[in-house]
């Protein structure tokens, strides 16, 4: 019996999931944040420990699995945000490699939207779209061709993430208090949320913290739920992001070539769902910019995108439909 590790880690959260070669879940692990370009490589390994002990922890509970049971049978495939280039991975893999509580047969280490991209189509080609903290989009095209754009972290990037919004948002908190911007009810939310009395007072938190990144990126939520409420200014801002995010897929579907007459697109990450002010405002913008784009939830959570591409490195007979089907019984019980 062959097993994959599957991880999916990003700038808020690392998350580890334990199959086996039919597709069956049989352990989850959690741990932080694991974008070593923002929290450094020891940090990043030790989340990515914490999340793998933890699944394989659960498996031993659950079905009585030991590590002895995985050793020389474990594929690991870890999807990790900030490793985009070749050289980021090749960094990464020692450090994954010793946090690791066993030896894995083979340990592959992929960027983040390689994993949700296959975890969105079911491994097939499309286009991923990521806004979470960060933001990023990324398409596998029929000939195999793969092409990225953003990606480029909070200084040089990440437009229309979380964190893009939040910081956006204390932004117009301030302008409003100096008198520059418009009135926003995002100053009496934002301002009761961080516990501080005057506006000027989350100047502080910004630079000396606590508020770093990721809870910068959390601000996001507020907004979404202003914007909805009816504050301009948060409808603004909400509105910004989705261009710069459609700009992202935009730049990846002109640079691939494409056979089909509908392009499968999927969103994901912590900022994108369903139903919600910003999904709902890209798929507007989508349909009349690019009608062709097929724009919808992908198939399977990131994390389990990680496992169907481990599968490809198991010797196995299990057909791929049957082991398609497994990993989404999964989310059937868990979600």
């Amino acid at each position: 019996m062959g097993y994959i590790l599957g991880i999916d880690g990003g700038g808020s959260k690392t998350t580890a999931i334990l199959a086996d070669e039919t597709g069956k879940v049989l352990g989850e692990g959690r741990g932080g944040a694991s974008n070593y370009q923002t929290i450094g490589l020891e940090k990043a390994g030790k989340a990515i420990g914490t999340a793998a002990a933890a699944a394989i922890q659960a498996a031993g509970e659950d079905f009585s699995l030991s590590l002895k049971d995985l050793e020389g049978r474990l594929v690991v495939v870890a999807g990790l945000a900030g490793a985009d280039r070749p050289l980021d991975r090749e960094r990464l893999w020692p450090v994954i490699w010793n946090q690791l509580p066993l030896r894995p047969a083979q340990l592959r280490v992929e960027h983040d939207a390689r994993v949700a991209l296959a975890a969105a189509t079911g491994n097939k080609p499309g286009i991923i779209l990521i806004a979470g903290t960060g933001s990023i989009a990324f398409g596998i095209d029929d000939t195999g061709r793969e092409v990225r754009a953003g990606g480029w972290g909070p200084i040089l990037g990440d437009e229309g993430s979380g964190y893009f919004i939040g910081k956006a948002a204390l932004t117009a908190v301030l302008w409003e208090y100096d008198g520059r911007g418009k009135p926003t009810s995002l100053t009496e939310r934002i301002t009761s949320f961080l516990g501080t009395p005057r506006p000027d007072e989350v100047v502080p938190l910004v630079y000396q913290g606590p508020l770093q990144r990721p809870e910068i990126a959390k601000l996001a939520e507020i907004v979404l739920e202003e914007a909805v409420a009816g504050d301009e200014v948060s409808q603004c801002l909400i509105t910004d992001a989705a261009k710069h995010l459609v700009k992202l897929i935009s730049a990846v579907l002109a640079r691939l070539e494409w056979t089909q007459q509908s392009i499968p697109a999927a969103g994901t990450g912590g900022l994108l769902r369903p139903s919600n002010l910003l999904w709902t405002t890209i798929s507007e913008m989508l349909n009349r910019s690019h009608p062709q784009v097929n724009f919808s939830p992908p198939i399977l959570p990131p994390e389990l995108g990680a496992v169907l591409l481990g599968r490809e490195s198991l010797d196995t007979g299990i057909p791929y439909e049957e082991f398609l089907l497994n990993l989404g019984s999964y989310i059937r019980e868990t979600f």
